[in-house]
């Protein structure tokens, strides 16, 4: 039972420190497209746009998956379910 708290705990930790950490990944990702030329095509700064989303999709799909692997050990299957 301690392996599947353990996940749910760290699952709701990933999402705290993601949620923290967003606004100096974001403004470090917005400021180094302008500050390398990322590129003088017309879509360079769509893709530059794409980097909060991209971030917030990963950060949540993470802790999600931690979550849910507590979670299911709990109902008894998973990694994360009880062995003995």
């Amino acid at each position: 039972m301690r392996n599947q708290i353990l996940m749910i705990i760290l699952g709701v930790i990933t999402i705290v420190i993601g949620l923290v950490l967003s606004d100096t990944i974001i403004s470090q990702a917005a400021t180094s497209g302008s500050s390398t030329s990322i590129g003088s095509f017309a879509g360079a700064q769509s893709l530059n746009d794409l980097i909060p989303l991209i971030y917030y999709a990963v950060v949540v799909m993470l802790a999600v998956s931690m979550m849910a692997v507590g979670a299911a050990g709990f109902a008894g299957v998973g990694p994360a379910r009880n062995r003995g």
